[in-house]
């Protein structure tokens, strides 16, 4: 193939590496232990004895802290399956084992568009028949009238699913092979709408499938040959390709319907399909070391300025193939998600949602009351299941390729990085937040006035806001009963240091010390500094007061 004009120049570009993390925290395991593996190892195995899936292949990706991509793995099940028994030459999956990963191929998708926005060749506001123009018509016509006061059809809404096309799963899902010629057709015919553009959620695979045809034409260059020069390539994802062409034919995983039956023998192999236009949406294959490299490049976007400084595992090394900026900006909730609220409890009142889901660019982000920030994509193919997923603040994920249509990828991987969580507390926990110096001058000098009381420190580091908000004289009284709703002297300060505060923000800090008598209901001192906004930062805001502890 020649080289697309979007890939980086193959004499200037640099390989991504994964550099020695020299100062990896010491509570951060660098692998995870043999019991922890097999209680992972366990769900799967399930899940291809219950008949579930016909086979998967599953790996935990090594996170900030670790300098190896994958920290352990393992598989289940077999390739091919032909009446419920391995097909005669096949083999069990394995780690090496290259299955369909679906709608994962949507993130790659969006980071050729943002690779493209990047180098100033179109913007994500652009609408997308300037780039497209058989996309001209899609909001005319009398079958959407109710769409006339509609915006204009955007990349941005088509990346972040709020086009209001039609969800599209079992449908699209089987036009991975159509032409250029025929998507050309189709979208002549016209397309359904749910909802105006970009006034809600609405999963659509013909959207990434426009996308793709954006990048065919201002790229200049097949869109499966962009994706390949510019991430594959670079990325050493060698068994990740648009094509079973050139992949090693004994690891490709056959993929398998559900029949309807209940036993193994409801696996039925199922033709694979030839790459096309709808491939933008679906079409890739690949293996779970190959998603592990792709989900570090992603996930290292996250990285503190000082830890990505220091050179950690997976670092901004791959800024040249995207921005760490672009990269966030993927895992950026842009479009939030229903989901349906818990079960109403004695009271008839639902007590809330379990997660806040939504979508970013070929990225879902959700945050769960256990895990915290997730990022991840599932894939459902005919075939095939899959899933990747990783933590935000610690980058440690899991990948799940399985070989059954819409295998339960999504599941496994969720009850895994809940075992990991479980397991082996700290893992999948986000670094501290460090404080910015002047907070800490500042701390100190504030944690000096409520000791003392002295003008001094006060002159100096108070913001305008602080004395108009409240006497000194008041804040000292307020000071002194929480002292005392606590049990505490003004002398139990002393413990207290700049250094000592919980770093809520980098502009806002936090003490706590437990009250001198427990009590039924267990109070503790908290105090808040908060930093005002300027660069040469002044206290907004000192609060002293009891709180219940925790």
């Amino acid at each position: 193939m020649s080289r697309s004009p979007l890939a980086p120049s193959a004499a200037t570009a640099p390989t991504p590496s994964a550099p020695a993390a020299a100062h990896r925290p010491a509570d951060i395991l660098a692998d995870v232990p043999e019991e922890v593996r097999a209680e992972v190892a366990e769900l799967f195995e399930q899940a291809v004895a219950e008949h579930r899936t016909s086979g998967v292949t599953w790996a935990v990706i090594g996170g900030h802290a670790h300098d190896r991509p994958v920290l352990t793995h393992g598989a289940a099940g077999g390739e091919h399956l032909v009446d419920g028994a391995p097909a005669p030459g096949s083999g069990p999956m394995r780690r090496e084992s290259i299955s369909r990963i679906a709608s994962m191929t949507k993130s790659f998708t969006a980071a050729a568009i943002l690779a493209l926005r990047d180098e100033g060749r179109l913007r994500l506001d652009d609408e997308v028949a300037e780039h497209l123009p058989e996309a001209a018509g899609l909001l005319r016509g009398t079958q959407h009238l109710l769409l006339a006061d509609s915006p204009a059809l955007t990349l941005r809404h088509l990346l972040t699913m709020s086009a209001g096309l039609v969800t599209d799963n079992p449908w699209g899902d089987r036009q991975e092979a159509m032409t250029r010629e025929e998507f050309a057709r189709l979208l002549a015919e016209g397309l359904g709408f749910v909802h105006r553009p970009g006034t809600g959620f609405e999963y659509s695979n013909t959207g990434y499938a426009l996308l793709g045809r954006v990048i065919d034409e201002v790229a200049g260059a097949p869109y499966p040959q962009v994706i390949h020069d510019r991430f594959l390539r670079p990325l050493g994802m060698e068994d990740t390709a648009f094509s079973r062409e050139g992949l090693p034919e004994d690891r490709v995983a056959t993929g398998h319907r559900l029949a309807d039956r209940e036993d193994a023998t409801r696996f039925e192999a199922v033709p694979f399909d030839a790459p096309g236009v709808y491939g933008a949406m679906a079409g890739l294959y690949s293996s779970v070391d190959d998603v592990a490299r792709w989900v570090r490049f992603l996930a290292a976007a996250e990285l503190p300025p000082a830890r990505a400084a220091e050179g950690s595992a997976g670092s901004t090394g791959g800024d040249f193939l995207l921005a760490a900026a672009s990269r966030r900006e993927m895992q950026q909730v842009h479009r939030l998600q229903v989901t349906p609220p818990l079960p109403a409890g004695p009271d008839g009142v639902s007590p809330g949602f379990d997660r806040v889901r939504g979508y970013g660019m070929g990225l879902v982000v959700e945050r769960f009351a256990d895990l915290g920030e997730i990022v991840s994509h599932s894939g459902g193919y005919p075939g095939y299941g899959s899933f990747m997923a990783w933590h935000r603040g610690s980058g440690v994920g899991i990948v799940a390729l399985a070989n059954s249509k819409y295998a339960p990828a999504v599941p496994l991987g969720m009850q895994a990085l809940r075992v990991l969580a479980r397991r082996l507390p700290g893992l999948l926990s986000a670094p501290a937040p460090a404080a910015d110096p002047r907070t800490l001058q500042a701390a100190a000098a504030i944690l000096d006035w409520l000791r003392t009381g002295d003008d001094a420190p006060a002159d100096a580091w108070f913001a305008d806001s602080m004395d108009l908000d409240q006497p000194r004289e008041e804040r000292l009284r307020r000071r002194d009963a929480a002292l005392e709703a606590a049990g505490l002297r003004r002398e139990d300060l002393e413990r207290l240091s700049a250094e000592s505060a919980e770093v809520v923000s980098r502009a806002h800090l936090r003490w706590t010390l437990p009250a001198a008598d427990a009590g039924p209901t267990p109070l503790q001192l908290r105090i808040d500094l908060e930093m005002d906004p300027r660069r040469l930062a002044l206290v907004q805001a000192v609060t002293v007061r009891t709180a219940p502890v925790g």
